[in-house]
């Protein structure tokens, strides 16, 4: 007995869910197929969802992953090949008043002591620059498994300077990818 497996997107932003879909060897209806995460920093494969084959053995899943990992099918005895999802952390920059700001990085874990840069957009050169090296300092909980890891800063930066957040691989590794909040102005 064997099992396809597809997926898409295999890059995520956290909180987006990830589309399954594959085949059984018997092609028929009302088979049970279940869909398994070894998620990052662990062995054990966790399942995720259980579906039912439609006609011609199809099937389709939906799952929201907490964090970066290896997804599988599994039917009767048989086990797809292994499909890797990965996660970017949410993270935003809040101009709270002139000055002031708030980066807040969401994941299915705590980031707090890892570093966000804060960069400003520099016309001339066309590109980012950064401007501070903030460590994330409280995080508060979501809705599980979401945390919240934030920092709250001053800078002084010239009226209408485009500002972002961003996140290294570095310090958002090893099981999320790097990830950079919307640009607002200062």
């Amino acid at each position: 007995m064997t099992v396809t497996l597809a997926a898409a997107p295999t890059v995520v932003a956290y909180g987006q869910k990830v589309a399954f879909s594959g085949q059984v060897s018997t092609k028929k209806a009302n088979q049970q197929v279940g869909i398994e995460a070894v998620a990052c920093g662990t062995t054990s494969a966790k399942k995720e969802a259980t579906v039912k084959t439609v006609a011609n053995g199809n099937y389709t899943a939906s799952v929201t992953p907490a964090i970066g990992g290896t997804y599988r099918a599994t039917f009767k005895n048989g086990t797809s090949q292994p499909v890797a999802i990965s996660v970017k952390p949410l993270i935003e920059l809040k101009r709270v008043k002139r000055g002031s700001f708030t980066a807040s990085v969401t994941a299915g874990q705590s980031l707090t002591g890892k570093f966000v840069l804060f960069q400003r957009y520099k016309k001339l050169k066309k590109r980012w620059v950064q401007v501070k090296r903030l460590a994330l300092k409280t995080s508060a909980p979501g809705t599980k498994p979401t945390v919240v890891s934030s920092v709250a800063f001053t800078s002084k930066l010239r009226a209408g300077t485009r500002v972002r957040a961003m996140i290294s691989k570095a310090q958002a590794g090893p099981c999320y990818l790097p990830a950079t909040s919307k640009s607002v102005r200062a």
